[in-house]
């Protein structure tokens, strides 16, 4: 119990700060062209809908960051981060600890980008087995502070 409340502490001081920051700056375009910089997705590629991670469908920059997601979904910090983003998509959930996570489906639909994966749930008051977290951007950035900087944290560790 002590192991899970540090990286839940870890999360909270990771994300907390961030979110305080971003949610001051949401309609600033100059945090907004941060996070477009940090993420470059390509939304040249025509729309589409895949269950897997496919470099020719979704463009390179894309793959690589699910690809580091995943590779990394085994990490406490980044367990305990999508957890906390978790619980605020999951209506009446106050800590759903992923233990799994698996992805569902990216679609790109016009300047849209909608990624999606089931998470394999611990114990929780709801008993929720299993649930979606979706993470949505249109124009690059995702009107979430938290997702925006769960995914520019990730871009920080892919080598181009």
């Amino acid at each position: 119990m002590e192991k899970l409340t540090k990286i839940i502490i870890a999360a909270l001081l990771f994300i907390l700060p961030s979110v305080c920051f971003a949610q001051a700056n949401t309609n600033d375009e100059e945090y907004k062209t941060r996070v477009r910089n940090a993420l470059q997705l390509d939304y040249s590629m025509p729309d589409y809908t895949t269950s897997k991670i496919d470099i020719k469908v979704m463009g390179p920059r894309l793959a690589a960051i699910l690809n580091k997601i995943m590779e990394s979904r085994g990490q406490q910090t980044t367990i305990a981060i999508l957890s906390v983003i978790q619980t605020r998509q999951v209506e009446g959930l106050s800590y759903g600890r992923i233990k799994d996570l698996k992805l569902d489906k990216v679609s790109k639909q016009g300047n849209v980008l909608t990624i999606s994966f089931i998470t394999a749930l611990e114990k929780n008051h709801l008993n929720l087995k299993k649930s979606r977290l979706v993470f949505s951007f249109i124009d690059g950035v995702s009107e979430d502070n938290a997702t925006n900087d769960f995914f520019t944290n990730i871009c920080r560790y892919i080598k181009e």
